[in-house]
C-alpha cells in the first residue's frame, strides 16, 4: 500500500464523501471508494476508437428473463456474453 496526496475539485470530494457516508456509514472509507473507481474505470476498454466496452461483475448469475430485459433496455448500447 502506498500513501500518497492528490487534490481532488470540492464537489468530486463532496460525491465521495457522500457515497462513502452512504456505503459504509463514515467518511473514513473515502480510500476504500477511490480505489474501487479507479479499478472500475480500468475495466473500461476502447473499441473501434469510440466505443467504450464496459465490464460488470454483478456477483450473481441473472436469470433469463433478466438478461432479456437488459439486452431490451440496452439494446445497441452494450454486448452481452454469458
Amino acid at each position: 500500500m502506498v500513501k500518497t496526496t492528490i487534490i481532488l475539485n470540492d464537489s468530486i470530494y463532496k460525491e465521495l464523501i457522500d457515497e462513502s457516508i452512504e456505503r459504509y456509514g463514515t467518511a473514513k472509507k473515502l480510500s476504500l471508494i477511490i480505489n474501487e473507481k479507479l479499478r472500475d474505470y480500468n475495466k473500461i476498454k476502447r473499441i473501434d476508437n469510440d466505443k467504450l466496452k464496459l465490464t460488470y461483475k454483478l456477483g450473481r448469475k441473472l436469470t433469463n428473463t433478466e438478461i432479456n430485459q437488459a439486452k431490451d433496455d440496452y439494446r445497441g448500447k452494450t454486448e452481452w456474453k454469458q
